[in-house]
């Protein structure tokens, strides 16, 4: 990633003529959508924020005020803008990587992923963990997905403060996985192939929905041999990683399919061990569930699932916590672990 990125500044130089003609390399190297489409940001400075709930308050705020986060709209550029300044205030430099999408109109619009990384560790083992960032037009889309990309802010500053790290760890907030194929993820393994840097990423981790009101803790299930998705090799240790966590907690947790639709996909299908957490849409919770997870049998476990109301009085503030949680016990353990592709993630034992 490093060497793709574009210098934050120039030196000044008087001749106005040079000055020109180097502004306008800087425009052609961030060229869009064309070639990988990466841009390094300027961000503005704001105040840190320390919590994932936090993080959903500013981003039912930027809903208020321009409606929804939909990939291509206002919404969506100040929730990047947020995103990136608070990545800037934990220390990391934001890389935005530009794509275009055919809409569901079949208009073609520009949008982008945000994409962040620690500083030092093994860039030859990355560990990546995404949510995405654009949520459905005509809804504040604090659940799905306001509430991933909150935590995957709160899990970076956490382990930003922790220090140095074994491995690389990669965050990424995917844009328009609203859309047919998620563009983003899809167009960022994409490149990756295409820059023969696939074999460095080790496991990818997904976060899309984990704070819903009638919530479930539910995993990616690894063990699922009759999905039309391949399960790649690696993927039950990374799945491991949190049924560890929960069990040490005494938090029940129960599986959803494998080949649940988002982010993930496009990382499965390449053969890359992955894993992540979901905590509900619209289908309804069982009578089962109700008695593991409290809440309302028989009802939705997001009854605003792509609708106006989903909004921040749709959410599991404590679901939310331990999702946080749960996600920064698998980023600290996986940074500091020695494994490789395809070999088992947690052979050196690490610990958070």
């Amino acid at each position: 990633m490093r060497r793709r990125r574009i210098p934050r500044t120039l030196l000044a130089i008087g001749a106005l003529g040079i000055v020109a003609l180097l502004t306008a390399l800087i425009l052609l190297a961030g060229d869009r959508p064309g070639g990988s489409g990466m841009r390094t940001e300027e961000v503005a400075p704001q105040a840190q924020v320390t919590s994932a709930y936090g993080h959903l308050e500013e981003f039912q705020a930027l809903a208020d005020e321009h409606g929804d986060r939909a990939a291509g709209t206002s919404g969506h550029e100040a929730a990047a803008e947020y995103v990136e300044g608070q990545l800037a205030r934990a220390g990391y430099e934001t890389t935005r990587q530009y794509f275009t999408v055919e809409t569901w109109d079949e208009e073609e619009i520009e949008t982008f992923t945000i994409l962040a990384e620690t500083k030092g560790g093994n860039d030859d083992n990355v560990i990546m963990l995404g949510a995405h960032l654009d949520g459905v037009p005509g809804s504040p889309a604090i659940n799905d997905n306001a509430s991933g990309a909150a935590a995957l802010l709160e899990v970076a500053r956490r382990l930003a403060q922790q220090g140095s790290v074994e491995n690389t760890v990669r965050f990424a907030w995917w844009g328009a996985e609203e859309y047919r194929g998620f563009p983003g993820s899809s167009h960022y393994v994409e490149q990756l192939d295409e820059d023969d840097e696939l074999e460095t990423i080790a496991a990818y981790l997904n976060f899309d929905m984990v704070a819903s009101p009638n919530a479930v803790v539910a995993l990616y299930d690894a063990r699922d041999d009759d999905s039309r998705l391949n399960v790649p090799e690696g993927s039950m240790d990374l799945m491991e990683v949190f049924t560890d966590y929960f069990d040490s907690r005494d938090q029940p947790w129960i599986t959803t399919s494998w080949n649940y639709e988002s982010d993930q996909v496009a990382f499965a299908e390449t053969d890359i061990p992955v894993a992540g957490l979901f905590s509900g849409s619209n289908e309804r919770k069982s009578s089962r569930e109700a008695r593991l997870f409290g809440g309302e049998g028989g009802a939705p476990r997001d009854p605003n699932y792509h609708q106006p109301g989903d909004d921040l009085d749709n959410v599991d503030p404590d679901t939310l916590d331990l999702m946080t949680d749960a996600i920064t016990h698998a980023a600290t353990r996986l940074a500091q672990d020695g494994g490789t592709q395809g070999s088992s993630a947690l052979d050196s034992g690490a610990q958070d």
